[in-house]
């Protein structure tokens, strides 16, 4: 017959004690943490301690073995890598769609298109100012009304040119701050990895240091691209912005250069945006440049006074009745008794054919001028010399000899009225900036502002389509690692109970003891 130690019952008792009260305080920890950032709950993983077999110089014939109660083994987090690596993948693409979207927020914000106010507007009251000097050319309100209007067009222009700069320069120092902080998160989880490995190789599990490493990781796939494996001894490696920025606990910095290379994360979304940033001043310098000196054929009337030699496009009849064919040089000074079709640099080029108000007349004169030759959003401005005398604008086509004297023909607009028309000339535009190559000044805004449109929705649409993956996987991860307070006071209710009755069942063995020491034996006495 088996037989065990008398006090054996106390053993088997103490270890339901010590085991209670261990996943008691496991279970005060996840209530303390329940909203900590990262926290993983933790569970006391606890099983039967190893049974003995009967006392005795022979095995016992008896069935079955005595158990000698519970014990556990470790101490867990209830964690899904594969949730983590889900979470991480979408969390970086996130981080870029996130950044995109707000930049794109902001460069339409700087163009402020459609509204009363923006370029486009602005370009209007342009066109339509010289439609007005086309009616009376000698008007002098009309042609203050046009230095003011092209004055307020360059000012708006540069305006957007400074906007985006600022933007680009806001873009260029938040990468220098990501990058900072991308290396601030790796020497953190460096030092992390150092102790995770220092812990465990005692046996122990570093539960507490692994959830402040996953929260890190989850903090770095935000800013940039990452790719983690966990070695044998429990330190991560990881690889971001295809640089292996951590092996162990050597950490290798990135720099703001790194940020060309990201494939995801805050630093490809910095990248993107100034991409974005640099196509719309591309475009915007694309129409100015075309609308000042782009390539384009007009055509000037009869009576047209040629200032210099000139190439016609077709053939010309002049008022002496010499008939120049097409292609052929007509001498400077000739008066046209046939339209003539001529390809001139754009605004600049139609304008310097025309004459000023000013005595003599001149002509040649640019009414757009820049510093640097070409002409961009930031470097385009009025002639001085139009702003301080608006008698150099030139409006008319013809002039007279008046007793030996050029005057010109005041009441003449048809270079006004050929500078109106180029409002709906159909210029050639760079065909790799926008979805059109060929249109009017107008119709290529339009087309910037709508291929802008198109760009913001769809980052919009994707941000938002990232975020609630992101969200409900985070949801996901939360039903699995997260700290339910109906299921932690269930276990408490559950553990507190299991102890009571471990203790109760104590007491009942060291009565019984007490019976045979103090008791067994004394009767009579």
């Amino acid at each position: 017959m088996m037989m065990a130690s008398t006090f054996h019952g106390i053993e088997t008792s103490k270890r339901a004690l010590f085991v209670n009260t261990t996943s008691m305080q496991t279970l005060s920890h996840n209530i303390a943490n329940a909203t900590t950032a990262g926290y993983t709950r933790q569970r006391v993983n606890t099983t039967e301690a190893r049974p003995i077999w009967a006392m005795g110089m022979n095995r016992s014939q008896q069935p079955g073995q005595l158990g000698t109660g519970v014990e556990y083994g470790s101490i867990t987090r209830i964690r899904d890598g594969f949730l983590d690596t889900q979470f991480r993948r979408e969390n970086q693409y996130l981080g870029s769609w996130e950044v995109l979207n707000a930049s794109m927020v902001s460069i339409q914000n700087i163009l402020n298109e459609p509204s009363g106010s923006g370029l486009s507007t602005v370009m209007d009251d342009f066109w339509n100012s010289w439609e007005t000097l086309n009616r009376d050319p000698s008007l002098l309100s009309a042609r203050v009304a046009v230095a003011g209007a092209a004055s307020n067009m360059t000012d708006t222009l540069k305006h957007i040119s400074e906007s985006l700069n600022n933007l680009t320069s806001d873009l260029t120092t938040n990468i220098d701050k990501k990058v900072m902080e991308a290396n601030n998160i790796l020497d953190n989880i460096a030092k992390l990895n150092v102790i995770i490995r220092d812990n465990e190789s005692f046996g122990d599990n570093a539960n507490d240091y692994r959830d402040q490493r996953d929260l890190l990781i989850d903090q770095l796939s935000t800013i940039v691209d990452v790719q983690y494996a966990e070695d044998a001894v429990g330190m991560v490696n990881i690889t971001a912005a295809g640089v292996a920025v951590l092996t162990g606990d050597a950490v290798t910095n990135l720099t703001a250069a790194n940020a060309a290379t990201a494939t995801a994360g805050q630093l490809e979304g910095y990248t993107k945006s100034l991409q974005e940033t640099d196509t719309i001043r591309n475009q915007l310098n694309a129409m100015v440049n075309t609308l000042a000196t782009g390539d384009i054929k007009v055509t000037l009337r009869n009576g047209y006074v040629t200032p210099q030699q000139m190439t016609a496009l077709n053939q010309v009849t002049l008022e002496d009745g010499v008939v120049i064919p097409a292609g052929q040089v007509i001498p400077a000074g000739s008066r046209v008794a046939t339209s003539m079709d001529v390809m001139v640099k754009g605004f600049n080029g139609l304008h310097e054919l025309g004459y000023t108000l000013t005595e003599p007349p001149t002509s040649g004169v640019p009414f757009f001028v820049s510093t640097g030759g070409g002409f961009t959003i930031d470097d385009i401005g009025v002639n001085q010399d139009i702003l301080k005398n608006t008698n150099n604008i030139a409006a008319s086509s013809k002039i007279e000899n008046v007793n030996g004297v050029d005057k010109v023909i005041r009441g003449n607009s048809d270079v006004a009225n050929a500078l109106a028309s180029l409002r709906d000339a159909l210029f050639s535009f760079p065909a790799s900036l926008t979805s059109l190559s060929k249109g009017s000044t107008d119709d290529y805004f339009r087309a910037l502002v709508g291929d802008l449109g198109i760009r913001a929705s769809n980052v919009e649409r994707n941000f938002e389509n990232e975020q609630d993956m992101v969200d409900n996987l985070q949801m996901q991860r939360q039903s699995v690692s997260g700290v339910s307070m109906d299921e932690e006071l269930a276990d408490m209710i559950r553990y507190q109970q299991a102890y009571n009755a471990a203790a109760r069942n104590m007491t009942t063995v060291d009565e019984m003891l007490d019976r045979v020491i103090n008791s067994m034996g004394r009767v009579g006495l």
